[in-house]
């Protein structure tokens, strides 16, 4: 499966790191976690639905990263948004009983999300496979 990240240079990586210093809609605060999306558009939109800077206060440093994950991977479904997705997300990840979760997008909730648990032992099967450099188009901002 490809799957798409958009996220600032030096968090290009597969470690989680963020999720664990930051919480996030499907996780607790100390628990590594990757958001990915289906599509590098939804990854675009995913992020712009939380930047809260304005156009001309942008990093310079945002880069697209594609990742392949192999065929068979493990990978459980959350079909429709729950009312506590941060319980769902916070127990699918203690458990480890897969390396991706599959979440409904909440700006295109027909598109998907997928989680990564860096913890899991089958999440090492997760490559990058490209790193491109990104800016946003302006009109993002109008």
């Amino acid at each position: 499966m490809i799957l798409w990240r958009l996220c600032r240079r030096p968090h290009a990586d597969l470690s989680g790191e963020g999720g664990r210093l930051y919480p996030g809609r499907w996780h607790s605060a100390g628990r590594p976690i990757i958001y990915t999306a289906a599509e590098p558009a939804l990854a675009v939109l995913e992020v712009r639905a939380n930047l809260d800077l304005p156009f001309a206060l942008l990093p310079d440093d945002y880069v697209l990263v594609q990742l392949e994950t192999p065929p068979g991977l493990s990978l459980e479904e959350i079909p429709a948004l729950p009312p506590h997705p941060g319980t769902i997300g916070d127990e699918w990840l203690t458990a480890r009983r897969t390396a991706l979760l599959r979440v409904p997008s909440i700006v295109v909730p027909q598109a998907s999300n997928i989680l990564i648990n860096p913890l899991h032992p089958d999440a090492a099967q997760a490559r990058i496979t490209e790193i491109t450099s990104f800016s946003f188009d302006a009109r993002l901002w109008s």
